[in-house]
């Protein structure tokens, strides 16, 4: 506490005299009652000293001072000081109001200003401080206002221009507004504000400052501003109403930071205790290295809000996005990121509660940037078909970029979870979706990439009625690979549901592309596995490999050059395989191990090679078939058990071989047809009953027949 030496009645006749050139100047006034007005005027002088205390209601205070040295002395030290304190009584109908404005010497090494207003009340009505400093360096204002039980809405206004300053405000009611505004270098400004309805607007242009608000109230917003290099902005805002924001209108906690600079730093911290609440956070930065974090929480019971965030970002920096709604009816989590430059960005959302649902995040990257994206929904019923989904990531980047997506949903009635990636030069794609609950379905991943790329696709489906799960790939360009595995880790019961509609389908256009499926069922229970391979071009390579009950799968590979491989092993009941190749050097081969299994390869051009090799003695009513058009072409099918199996090769051209080998098992038949020139061999064996088995080699047509003495043409000589 200070101490005051001078008497009131003095103090305020000196107070508003005529203009003093003393170095020193002290004033000060108390007054207590009702409607009171105390104004000082310091416009003169070194070291200048304001003091007002008041006691009642309705009073106004205002101090200004101002140092403006007579002649030509110059001095390198100026100091003012100014201090307000209000205080009216406890249901009084208050409405008092405080004004600072000092103006400074600019003087190197000068002093730095300082102002401190107290207000407190236990009143209803608002109290309002305003403080105007202008030039000097280093100045400093505190205003605090209310007391923990106050009803009042508090107004307090602090503009700063110069160096080094600092403004803290300290605000505890109901409605409390806030607006600091400071030009210069290195300043600082901490808002405080807790209670109901709280408005905090930040601005400060310069280097090197720092804002820090705290709000904890219903409808609480925050808007900072910073303009200069190495700016740091931290919001936190915090509500325990048992029903927040909803259907409270412009009163959601909203915080909005836009820094302008290089390596600056944004931190945001929303968090509900209570239940209902809608929360938002803006935060725009543009410069070089700058760094943004955002924390969202509601973890109240029952809660129904919305968390939502938007990023954007320029010159490789970096972004953080955490978003958590625990309880009842957890929902609604939105992330935006927008960034350009070689950024990081990590986004991290989780629900969990019945029925929650309603997640969805979306990233823009350029330059070679990261991104990583983990959503989680958790549905803790035990019984019921409670639907929990709608889980949504959708990456859009370019120049060399890498997207991790982790997405899962966990819950009876699990629905709709999507990955959407869209990347060029060279990216990296890694995505991992799972479910795992009763009656899941609705699981997609889309991945777009050309240039060099690799995309790599985990989805697994954990229990019971398991359907609509698809993941494609589209690669455009050389030396691409795509890998996706699909499987159902739930074990095969008696009586549950079969899994079926799950889809695989990679499309690449370009050489030296490879592609790998995998998928995996219960053997007897699932159905509908698909999977589809396309290739155009040249040197590429194949592979798909399939477990479970009525499968199907295909590759394509089109080009008009070498070296193209493709590979289908399938394991279960009712398989289907389809090779198609065009080009130069081919190799196909197709293995299936289970009952109604069919393959069928077709390749044309030089250098061939199919091999079929189908069932065991559980395999029934397969069929082979190889067509092969080319030079060299070697086709080989080899069935083992089964019943009403057909194997058949077609080939044309030099050099072609065809093997056929049938046991075990009733009508079987093979069938060879080489219609070649020559060097052509076929070779039948069958074992078992009711086979069949028929041979066709000739040239395409039969020989002229030449009596003696007839001149054979192109030869010279005649028929002896």
């Amino acid at each position: 506490m200070r101490t005051k030496l001078l008497a009131t009645a003095a103090i305020a006749a000196l107070c508003f005299g005529g203009p003093a050139f003393a170095d020193e100047s002290e004033a000060l006034i108390n007054q207590s009652g009702v409607s009171n007005n105390a104004d000082i005027d310091q416009t003169e002088g070194l070291e200048n000293e304001g003091y007002i205390d008041q006691t009642g209601d309705e009073n106004s205070a205002s101090i200004t001072q101002k140092h403006t040295p007579p002649g030509s002395q110059i001095y390198s030290i100026a100091t003012n000081t100014a201090d307000i304190d209000q205080t009216s009584a406890v249901g009084a109908a208050v409405g008092n109001s405080a004004t600072v404005t000092q103006t400074a010497d600019t003087v190197t090494g000068a002093a730095p200003n300082s102002v401190d207003i107290d207000q407190n009340t236990a009143g209803s009505l608002a109290q309002t401080a305003s403080v105007d400093q202008v030039g000097g360096q280093g100045n400093s204002v505190t205003v605090a206002q209310g007391l923990t039980d106050d009803t009042g809405g508090e107004v307090a206004t602090v503009s700063q221009e110069g160096n080094d300053n600092s403004a803290v405000v300290a605000q505890d009611g109901t409605g409390d507004t806030t607006t600091v505004a400071q030009l210069g270098d290195a300043n600082a400004a901490s808002v405080t504000q807790t209670g109901s309805d709280n408005n905090s607007t930040v601005d400060q242009i310069g280097n090197d400052n720092d804002s820090t608000v705290t709000q904890n109230a219903i409808g609480a917003y925050a808007d900072n501003d910073q303009t200069g290099d190495n700016n740091v902005s931290t919001i936190a805002q915090t509500d325990d109403s048992s029903n927040g924001t909803i259907n409270i209108p412009n009163a959601d906690p909203e915080s909005t930071v836009i820094q302008a600079g290089n390596n600056n730093t944004s931190t945001v911290d929303q968090t509900n205790t209570g239940g209902g609440f809608n929360q938002v956070a803006n935060v725009n930065q543009n410069g070089d290295t700058n760094s943004s974090s955002v924390t969202q929480e509601g973890t109240g019971p029952g809660f129904t809000g919305t968390l939502r965030t938007n990023v954007t970002q320029t010159g490789g920096s970096s972004s953080t996005v955490s978003q958590t709604a625990v309880d009842g009816q957890a929902n609604n989590a939105f992330a935006t990121i927008n960034q350009s430059g070689a950024s990081i960005s990590e986004v991290n959302q989780s629900l969990d509660g019945n029925r929650a649902t309603g997640i969805t995040a979306n990233v823009t990257q350029d330059g070679g940037s990261s991104a990583f994206v983990d959503q989680s929904v958790e549905n803790t019923a035990t019984s019921g078909a409670v639907t929990s989904g709608s889980v949504i990531a959708t990456l859009d980047q370019n120049g060399g970029s890498v997207a991790n997506v982790n997405q899962g949903i966990a819950g009876n009635g699990s629905t709709n979870i999507s990955a959407s990636i869209t990347q060029d030069g060279g990216a990296t794609a890694n995505v991992d979706q799972f479910m795992n609950g009763d009656g899941q379905s609705g699981l997609s991943t889309t991945i777009l990439q050309d240039g060099m790329s690799t995309a790599n696709v985990s989805q697994s489906f954990n229990m019971d009625g398991s359907q609509n799960f698809d993941a494609i790939v589209t690669q455009y360009g050389d030396g691409n690979t795509a890998n996706v595995d699909q499987y159902d880790n739930a074990p095969g019961e008696t009586g549950q549901k079969a899994d079926n509609s799950v889809l695989a389908d990679v499309y690449q256009d370009g050489s030296g592309n490879t592609a790998n499926v995998t998928q995996e069922g219960r053997v007897w229970q699932d159905s509908s596995l698909n999977a589809y391979v396309t290739q155009i071009g040249s040197d590429n390579e194949a592979s798909i490999d399939q477990d479970g009950k009525s499968s199907t799968a295909a590759i394509d590979q089109i080009g008009g050059a070498s070296f193209n491989m493709a590979s289908i092993d399938q394991s279960g009941f009712s398989n289907d395989s389809y090779i198609v190749q065009t080009g130069h050097g081919n190799t196909g081969s197709v293995l299936q191990n289970g009952g109604r299994g069919d393959a069928d390869i077709d390749q044309s051009g030089d250098d061939n090679s199919a091999t079929v090799t189908q069932g065991n003695n559980s395999g029934r009513n397969l069929t082979a078939s190889v067509t092969q058009s080319g030079n060299d072409n070697t086709g080989e099918i080899t069935q083992t058990g089964g019943e009403f199996s057909t194997a058949s090769i077609l080939q044309s051209t030099d050099g072609n071989m065809a093997t056929i080998s049938q046991s075990g098992g009733d009508f079987n038949d093979a069938s060879i047809n080489q219609t070649v020139t020559a060097g052509n061999m076929a070779s039948i064996v069958q074992t078992g009953s009711y086979n069949s088995a028929t041979v066709n080699q000739y040239p395409c047509r039969p020989g002229p027949v030449f009596r003696p003495g007839t001149f054979i043409p192109h030869t010279g000589r005649t028929e002896p």
